[in-house]
């Protein structure tokens, strides 16, 4: 469970990084389109207002898988914890 849990987070850091270069790439709509109309108007603040945006969501899902491994792994003691050598 630990190793699901430690290929989780960073697994949910690419696949969010995927999403979004994809919609950067090939959509009509999206924050990543919405970056991408912003630089070909050189409009800085909506580029960094999109960057805000995607880097608040990315830190939304962090959270929210480590508080889902919290929850799941009470078993295994905390870093305090555990016995120093």
């Amino acid at each position: 469970m630990s190793w699901v849990f430690s290929s989780l987070h960073t697994s949910v850091g690419l696949a969010f990084v995927g999403a979004v270069v994809g919609e950067y790439s090939g959509s009509s709509q999206g924050v990543g389109y919405m970056i991408l109309q912003a630089e070909g108007s050189f409009d800085i603040n909506t580029v960094m207002a999109g960057i805000v945006v995607l880097t608040l969501f990315a830190l939304v899902l962090y959270g929210a898988v480590g508080r889902v491994e919290r929850r799941l792994m009470k078993w295994q003691p905390r870093s305090a914890e555990t016995e120093k050598l």
